[in-house]
C-alpha cells in the first residue's frame, strides 16, 4: 500500500475555469492543510519507520511547518503516492511544496490515482458519487463545499471569508481532509488497482499533460476581438431580417416566436433540431432560412474554444492537462477535458476542405481581427467569419519555433478491427487492395453490395449511401442512427431513396413496407423525424449493409450470448472465437461483482453489477404509458451516464458489446503505438480518437517512417491489416 494524500489550498485563482496547472503555478495559490496516512509495507516504508513515522496513523499537516521528516525519508526512497484526482497533489507537491518550501522532490512514476482506477472499473472518478456506488461506510463530507468557500477561495469581491484564518472553522476544514483520505483509502481497498502496464499509460498521459498544448496566442487575442465585431454584424442583421423583432442571435425564444409568425412550426431551437430542419426542408421561406443561418452561425459554441484555450494557458503560451486518461467509458479510450476539448473538434464545412488554404497565410488574416477583410479575401460563403474561424479553430495549436507537428491517424482502424474480430474476409481483402493502391474504395464497396451494382458504376450519389453504411451499422444501428450520420454528413436520405428502392428485390420491398407499417403502428420517432421514405432509405441501407457483412451480424449474438452465459454462471469463463483465427477474441468472466471482458491484449474491460432484467424494448411504442410499453428480457450492468457522471443502470447487447471490443482493441494498438512514438520522439504533444502527434525540429522528420513506426502492431494483433497516414505542419489540422 502507498501514502496517501490529500492537500486542501487556497489560491485567488478559479480552479473550475482556469485549470489545475494555472492554478498551482500562480504565486498566490499555497497548500493550507494536508491529511496523510501510509498503510502496508516495503523499502520506502521501512525509511518511514526509520525516521521516526508510525503506520496506520492518520496525520496532518498545516501551512508553516516543516515537511515530516518520515515524508521526506519515503519520498526520497521512491515510495508510491496514492490521491483521488492525483494530478492536483502533485502538482501542488511539484510547483508549490518544492520549490518554495523546501519539500523534497516527487517524480510522476510515484503517483496512483484512486479517480482513474475507478474509471477503469466503469465507476465515478468523482469521490462522493464513487462513495455512493460502492455504499462506503466513510463517505465524502458533504460540508467541504461549504468549507472551501470559506477558507479556498475568495468571495466575489476578492476579499477573504472572515472566518478564512478562524481556528474552529480551520479545525472542521481539516476534519473534513481526513475523512477524505479515510474514504479514499476505503475505496482503494475495494478497487482492482490498475495493472503495470496500464500505470504505465496513466504515467505518459500524466507527461503529455504536463507538456501540453502551445497556443497561438497572438492569434487567439485576435479572434475574440474578431468574433466580437462578427457577433455584432449577425445581430444587425438578423434584427433587420425580423424586422427588429428578434435584436439578437441568443434570443432563441423570440426567434422561435417569430419563425412560426411567418407560418413554420419549428420543433425546437437547439443546434442539432436547427441544423436537421435546415438540411431537410428545401422550402422555408427565404427570410426564414436567413434567419436559421444567423442563429447557427452566432451561436456557435466551437468559437468557444479560442476563449477558453485563452483562460487555461500557461505562462509559456501552453494548455496543461488536455487528456483524461480511461475517460472515455467502458472502453478505455482518451477524453478531454476543460474548454478546449481537444476529442470534440468541429468538422469542417466541405467549402472549407475543398479550398485547402494556406494555413499560415489564414491566421494572418485573422490576426487582423477585420470580419469584412475574410469575406473579401475568401468570399461570402467560405469566408463567413465565425464559421471560418470554427474551421480553423484546431489551427490555434501549434509547435514551438523552429518545430512542426508530426501527425498520424491509423487509416478506418475501427472498420478494420471489426471486420478483423468476425472474419469478414472480403472486406479486409479490400482493405489490403486500398492500401496497396489497387482496387475500390470501402464506400464504393459498401454501395455496390447494397445497391445490387457492380462497383465500377456505382455512382456519386451511391457512394453517400455506402459511406453512411460505414460510419453508421457496424454496431447494429438503425434509422435513428443512420439519421444522425446522414445529417452529419450533409446526405438527404429523401433523396437517395428512389435509387435504393429500385434496386431493391421484391422481398426486401416486401420486407421494409412490413416493417414501416409496423414503425408506424408504434408511433415510432424516427419515422416522424425522417419521413416516409427517409425513414424507409434509413431501412433499406441497414439491411443492405446488413446483408453484406453477415459475420458482424452473427458476432453480435455471439458475444451477447456470452456476456449473458457469464452473468448466469458467475466465476466461469466463456470465450468467444476469433473470425480471422485460432484465438479467443474475448472471454467473458463475472468476478467481484462485474462482469469482465478481457481482450487479445490482456486487458479488462469492466461492467458493473450485471443481471438480466426486464427492459423496455427499443421498438417500444413510446406514446404509451411506460408502464404499458413492451418489455423485453435484457442483460443490463452499471456503469457511468456521461451526462449526470453517476452510476446508472442501462441495457447492453450484442452490438455496444462489439463496440467496446473494437474501440477498446483500437484503444490499445494506440497505445502501443504512442509508447513506440515516445520511445523515439520523446514526449508527444497529444493524442485524440485514432491520432497522434508529436513536436519535432523542423527538417529532422520523416513522415513516412513514423506512419511505419507505429503500425509496427503487438503480437496478439500481428495479422490485422492497417496503416497510417501521416503529414508535416506549424499548426495543428484534421488530416
Amino acid at each position: 500500500m502507498a501514502l496517501s494524500w490529500d492537500w486542501e489550498t487556497r489560491g485567488v485563482i478559479d480552479l473550475k475555469a482556469r485549470g489545475v496547472y494555472v492554478y498551482a503555478q500562480h504565486p498566490e495559490t499555497d497548500a493550507l492543510i494536508a491529511s496523510y496516512r501510509l498503510r502496508g509495507k516495503g523499502a520506502a516504508h521501512d525509511a518511514w519507520i526509520a525516521a521516526g513515522g508510525l503506520l496506520n496513523h492518520l496525520y496532518r499537516w498545516k501551512r508553516g511547518e516543516p515537511c515530516p521528516p518520515w515524508v521526506r525519508a519515503y519520498v526520497e526512497a521512491g515510495g508510491e503516492i496514492v490521491a483521488h484526482n492525483a494530478a492536483f497533489e502533485r502538482l501542488i507537491w511539484q510547483h508549490i511544496m518544492t520549490p518554495r518550501h523546501g519539500w523534497p522532490v516527487v517524480r510522476i512514476e510515484q503517483f496512483r490515482c484512486t479517480a482513474v482506477t475507478a474509471a477503469a472499473m466503469s465507476l465515478p472518478r468523482d469521490l462522493e458519487r464513487l462513495g455512493e456506488a460502492l455504499d462506503l461506510k466513510i463517505k465524502k463530507d458533504k460540508r467541504g463545499a461549504a468549507l472551501m468557500k470559506i477558507h479556498s477561495i475568495p468571495q466575489k469581491d476578492g476579499s477573504w471569508h472572515p472566518l478564512a484564518d478562524d481556528p474552529v472553522s480551520m479545525e472542521a476544514y481539516h476534519t473534513y481532509c481526513d475523512f477524505d483520505i479515510l474514504s479514499e483509502d476505503e475505496a482503494a481497498d475495494r478497487l482492482i488497482p490498475l495493472s503495470d502496464e496500464e500505470m504505465r499509460v496513466y504515467w505518459m498521459n500524466e507527461r503529455i499533460n504536463d507538456k501540453g498544448l502551445r497556443i497561438d496566442v497572438r492569434s487567439a487575442k485576435a479572434a475574440l476581438t474578431l468574433i466580437d465585431k462578427a457577433k455584432a454584424a449577425i445581430d444587425a442583421e438578423i434584427s433587420a431580417v425580423t424586422g427588429g423583432v428578434v435584436t439578437a442571435v441568443t434570443q432563441a425564444a423570440r426567434l422561435k416566436t417569430w419563425i412560426e409568425s411567418q407560418g413554420v412550426v419549428m420543433p425546437s431551437m437547439d443546434k442539432d433540431d436547427v441544423d436537421d430542419f435546415l438540411h431537410s426542408l428545401d422550402d422555408l421561406p427565404a427570410n426564414v432560412k436567413r434567419a436559421l443561418e444567423l442563429r447557427q452561425e452566432g451561436a456557435k459554441p466551437s468559437v468557444e474554444k479560442i476563449g477558453g484555450m485563452l483562460s487555461r494557458t500557461n505562462k509559456e503560451g501552453r494548455v496543461q492537462g488536455v487528456y483524461l486518461h480511461h475517460g472515455a467509458g467502458q472502453t478505455g479510450r482518451f477524453s478531454s477535458r476543460g474548454p478546449l476539448q481537444a476529442h470534440n473538434m468541429p468538422k469542417y464545412r466541405k467549402v472549407f476542405e475543398e479550398a485547402h488554404l494556406d494555413q499560415n497565410l489564414l491566421f494572418d488574416f485573422i490576426r487582423q481581427a477585420d470580419p469584412a477583410l475574410l469575406q473579401s479575401v475568401y468570399g461570402p460563403e467560405l469566408g463567413r467569419p465565425l464559421h471560418l474561424l470554427s474551421d480553423a479553430v484546431r489551427g490555434f495549436i501549434w509547435a514551438d519555433p523552429g518545430h512542426d507537428l508530426l501527425v498520424a491517424d491509423y487509416s478506418s482502424i475501427e472498420g478494420r478491427m471489426a471486420d478483423w474480430f468476425a472474419g469478414e474476409d472480403w472486406e479486409l481483402d479490400a482493405y489490403r487492395a486500398v492500401d496497396r493502391g489497387e482496387g475500390y474504395g470501402i464506400y464504393e464497396l459498401n454501395a455496390a453490395g447494397i445497391y445490387g451494382v457492380p462497383v465500377e458504376l456505382v455512382t456519386k450519389l451511391q457512394r453517400a449511401g455506402g459511406k453512411i453504411s460505414v460510419l453508421a451499422c457496424q454496431y447494429a444501428s438503425g434509422p435513428g442512427g443512420i439519421r444522425k450520420f446522414a445529417r452529419q454528413n450533409k446526405v438527404k436520405l429523401p433523396a437517395i431513396y428512389p435509387g435504393l428502392w429500385e434496386a431493391a428485390d421484391y422481398e426486401t420491398r416486401e420486407f421494409i413496407e412490413k416493417r414501416l407499417a409496423d414503425r408506424i403502428a408504434h408511433h415510432d420517432q424516427n419515422v416522424a423525424a425522417l419521413g416516409r421514405e427517409g425513414w424507409m432509405a434509413a431501412e433499406m441501407i441497414k439491411v443492405g449493409w446488413r446483408n453484406k457483412h453477415p459475420k458482424i451480424v452473427a458476432f453480435w449474438k455471439t458475444l451477447e450470448d456470452a456476456a449473458i452465459d457469464a452473468t448466469n454462471n458467475p466465476g466461469q469463463a466463456f470465450e468467444v472465437t476469433h473470425g480471422s483465427m485460432n484465438a479467443p477474441a474475448c472471454t467473458y468472466k463475472v468476478a467481484h461483482g462485474f462482469l469482465w471482458c478481457r481482450l487479445p491484449s490482456g486487458r479488462c474491460l469492466a461492467y458493473g453489477k450485471p443481471k438480466m432484467n426486464e427492459v423496455e424494448a427499443p421498438w417500444a411504442d413510446k406514446t404509451l404509458e411506460p408502464i404499458r410499453r413492451e418489455k423485453k428480457l435484457s442483460l443490463t450492468v452499471r456503469g457511468v451516464d456521461a451526462t449526470t457522471e453517476k452510476w446508472v443502470r442501462f441495457p447492453v447487447y450484442g452490438g455496444s458489446l462489439f463496440n467496446n471490443l473494437v474501440q477498446g482493441s483500437a484503444r490499445d494498438v494506440l497505445v502501443h503505438g504512442m509508447f513506440a512514438a515516445e520511445e523515439r520522439y520523446g514526449v508527444l504533444t497529444g493524442s485524440t480518437h485514432d491520432e497522434l502527434f508529436v513536436e519535432v525540429p523542423r527538417g529532422t522528420a520523416d513522415v513516412r517512417a513514423f506512419e511505419k513506426l507505429i503500425c509496427q502492431l503487438p503480437q496478439w494483433v500481428s495479422t490485422l491489416p492497417l496503416t497510417a497516414a501521416g503529414f508535416l505542419s506549424k499548426r495543428y489540422k484534421k488530416a
